[in-house]
């Protein structure tokens, strides 16, 4: 029996995000809007821990710094966490983490939907008010 490791919910400053996808302008609105009705921040973004590449939540980060937040919480990993897995969101097949490395490179995010990302156990959900992250 393997035992999971739990993950680690940490707080970085917003500059430490850099994005990995293009996103939806209408969707960043929509997001924009629960988050600033609910008050808090839900969901902690999974990064890779060291680029601060975000694996998940391209839209939520793009709503952070329209909000003006300064910190984020997240959950820092690595592309070789057992727990992360990465497919081409259209076809399903494993998705090349080189690719998503390039992004640093270029500078350059991938296009919308271009990845989507599993964790098993999924990942935790956090209840932070809006001001302590401002």
């Amino acid at each position: 029996m393997s035992l999971v490791q739990p993950y680690v919910v940490a707080i970085r400053p917003v500059s430490f995000f850099k994005p990995s996808e293009c996103v939806d302008e209408a969707r960043v609105r929509e997001l924009a809007e629960c988050i600033r009705r609910e008050g808090c921040w839900l969901q902690p973004m999974p990064v890779e821990g060291v680029t601060g590449l975000v694996m998940d939540g391209n839209h939520r980060l793009t709503v952070a710094r329209l909000l003006g937040l300064r910190c984020l919480p997240c959950v820092p990993l690595s592309y070789d966490d057992p727990r992360v897995r990465v497919a081409c969101w259209r076809s399903g097949r494993p998705f090349d983490r080189r690719d998503i490395f390039a992004v640093l490179d270029r500078q350059c995010p991938l296009p919308f939907k271009s990845t989507r990302h599993r964790f098993e156990p999924p990942l935790p959900a956090t209840e932070i008010r809006l001001e302590l992250l401002m």
